[in-house]
């Protein structure tokens, strides 16, 4: 049974650098090995983490030429550049296209496995990694904005993990 995301509970999150959302992740790992952890949304904690971690590593490596994104969502998307970009905790329930499976997370995804692929690409960019490739949605963006858009995307869904 699919859950209605916009009202489901979840923690209110803010993450103003990487270190914040390490920190976070330390919590969750916690209460992975205490046998406590548990989500309020339709993905696992694995999956959540490893839906975050894949939308790091394409603004950093590239995205795969099947992710399209139809005109009038461009045009959309970029009008709401300024609020996505701002750290502010994204909004919940959007449903991906179709054209956008690539970021879906991939299914079964354990809570270790999707820890460690969002640790990665943190310490690649702690260590002087950019995201520097153009959105499909939003085109070009700086790293900061990629990295408050980013640190915004962890607060949705992480908020989804209670720990």
């Amino acid at each position: 049974m699919m859950v209605d995301t916009r009202k489901s509970q979840r923690r209110e999150l803010a993450f103003h650098c990487t270190g914040c959302l390490k920190e976070d992740l330390a919590r969750i790992e916690a209460a992975e090995r205490a046998g406590t952890l548990r989500t309020t949304g339709n993905w696992t904690a694995g999956e959540i983490l490893d839906h975050v971690a894949k939308t790091i590593e394409f603004s950093v490596d590239g995205f795969p030429p099947e992710v399209r994104v139809a005109w009038p969502v461009r045009i959309i998307a970029r009008m709401m550049k300024g609020r996505v970009t701002s750290g502010r905790t994204l909004l919940a329930g959007f449903k991906l296209p179709k054209e956008s499976a690539a970021f879906l997370p991939s299914p079964g995804a354990s809570t270790a496995d999707g820890l460690a692929r969002l640790r990665r690409v943190i310490d690649r960019i702690d260590g002087g990694a950019r995201c520097t490739h153009a959105s499909p949605a939003f085109g070009r963006l700086t790293h900061d904005e990629w990295m408050r858009l980013h640190l915004g995307h962890a607060q949705l869904h992480l908020g989804f993990i209670a720990v």
